[in-house]
């Protein structure tokens, strides 16, 4: 999740092709492998004459790139829980609102609170890293393995990967698998906007204004 500052932003066509070289493709996630802040999500800085040096995270550029300028006061959601991950679209990375957001936290156990969440054990940082190294370690590179190392390395975070469960049910909180969209009841949990191509313009705004 992250609420970007809306204030009026142009990404150069240099940015987006840097952008694009961070990425590592799996089958499944599209995984950020550049700079890591304390949150756990990417950092991609970025310099122009208009707007002098900006830090941005990368899931805000895909955000702009899949459904064009993010509209004020919207929050950026993860439906795969990757907090690397920079894939836009159902499934992944999707524009929503900040309740959205905590929906999907109590829906799939990770709201925090008196009791804390399902959160991973690395901490949000130490998670992130993980799944860096790991794609950096494979050695089988085809996106196919790449997303079960993926799969392996969160997995290995679960703080409820030991447990057996006392009683044969469903989870009703796991989270959706890959190109899933999850749903509480009939109605979508994330609204995400149509995707559509970038302009080909010299430069694209972030936000709406």
């Amino acid at each position: 999740m992250s609420q970007p500052q809306c204030r009026p932003l142009r990404l150069s066509h240099a940015d987006i092709v840097r952008w694009h070289e961070h990425l590592l493709p799996t089958a499944t996630c599209h995984v950020w492998m550049g700079a890591v802040g304390s949150d756990g999500y990417g950092r991609f800085q970025i310099t122009n004459k208009f707007d002098g040096t900006r830090m941005l995270t990368p899931h805000q550029v895909a955000a702009r790139l899949g459904f064009g300028p993010i509209p004020e006061g919207a929050t950026l959601l993860h439906d795969c829980e990757v907090r690397l991950c920079c894939r836009y679209g159902p499934g992944h990375v999707g524009v929503g609102t900040q309740s959205e957001n905590m929906r999907h936290a109590v829906t799939r156990g990770r709201a925090v609170g008196p009791r804390p969440g399902r959160t991973d054990v690395r901490g949000k940082v130490g998670a992130s890293r993980a799944i860096q190294d790991a794609l950096r370690d494979a050695v089988d590179r085809s996106p196919g393995n790449l997303a079960r190392v993926l799969a392996g390395v969160i997995a290995e975070g679960d703080p409820m990967r030991d447990m057996l469960p006392l009683f044969d049910a469903p989870d009703r909180g796991a989270p959706a698998g890959p190109g899933q969209v999850l749903t509480v009841g009939s109605v979508p949990a994330a609204v995400l906007l149509r995707p559509r191509r970038p302009a080909p313009a010299a430069s694209l705004p972030l936000f709406e204004t």
